[in-house]
C-alpha cells in the first residue's frame, strides 16, 4: 500500500524509529508487531516508552489502535510510504522505517 492508512499483513514486522518530529512523547526506538496483534517494542535506555509490549488493532479505516504502556488504548492515523510507516495522533507524529525481522523472536 502506498498512501494513508495501513492493514495488518503491512504493519507485520519489524519498525526502527527514524524521525520522531520532536516530539516529547518517548515513542520506541525500535517495534515489532506479530500476526496475532500484539507488539513488542523497546526504547532508548533512558526512559520507558509509551508502548512496550501488548497489543494493537488495525482498524476498518488503516488506523492503528495500540495499548500503551499504561493500558490506555491510543488510535493513531497511518501512513505507508514504501518502507517508511508514519502513526500521527494530535500533535505526535513519529516514523519508522522497517527492518528485518529476527527470526528468533518469535
Amino acid at each position: 500500500m502506498s498512501g494513508t492508512g495501513v492493514t495488518l499483513g503491512e504493519l507485520v514486522g519489524r519498525w526502527s524509529k527514524v524521525d520522531d518530529d520532536g516530539s516529547t512523547t518517548p515513542f520506541p526506538q525500535e517495534i515489532e508487531f506479530f500476526p496475532d496483534r500484539t507488539y513488542r517494542a523497546t526504547g532508548d535506555g533512558l526512559r520507558r516508552p509509551v508502548w512496550d509490549e501488548a497489543s494493537f488493532d488495525v482498524l476498518h479505516d488503516g488506523s492503528v489502535r495500540i495499548r500503551t504502556a499504561d493500558d490506555r488504548r491510543s488510535t493513531y492515523s497511518a501512513d505507508l510510504k514504501g518502507e517508511l510507516l508514519t502513526l500521527s495522533a494530535a500533535d505526535d507524529r513519529v516514523t519508522y522505517r522497517r527492518v528485518p525481522s529476527r527470526p528468533a523472536d518469535r
